[in-house]
């Protein structure tokens, strides 16, 4: 296939470069070239074509021939039911959520306290060079 595509890329700029040299039995020859490859390629295609339901049939035969009966299914495993929740165990899930929340907001406020110290170090710094503090002044 490969070849095929090389050869008819190589056939066309044959032709093209005829053409413009005005070879005119070049540009013939490039052209018969190109049409007899895909002529080929036409009857090789329904070569394979007309060929494929023998083989599919064969096929299909052979596989009849060697079909093994199906494996009997396995039995279904066993379904679990675990126990039903007590209050113990809601409590539990409870505790340990509130605890999570209440270490992320721990970490919010640590970080919001860090950020201010910084603010006010940063204005505290503008103030003893003598800038002024306003509103648009404060990044």
């Amino acid at each position: 296939m490969l070849t095929g595509v090389a050869l008819s890329a190589a056939m066309t700029a044959v032709a093209v470069v005829a053409a413009m040299l005005q070879w005119w039995w070049l540009l013939t020859l490039a052209a018969m070239v190109l049409l007899s490859g895909a002529f080929l390629f036409a009857l090789d295609a329904d070569r394979r074509v007309r060929s494929l339901p023998t083989w599919a049939t064969e096929l299909a035969r052979r596989t009849v021939a060697s079909h093994k009966p199906p494996k009997p299914p396995k039995p279904p495993a066993p379904v679990v039911v675990a126990a039903p929740a007590t209050e113990q165990d809601v409590l539990g899930a409870v505790r340990v959520l509130q605890a999570q929340y209440i270490g992320r907001l721990d970490r919010l406020q640590t970080s919001i306290e860090h950020e201010l110290e910084l603010l006010r170090a940063h204005s505290a710094e503008r103030d003893e060079r003598g800038e002024a503090t306003t509103d648009a002044n404060v990044p």
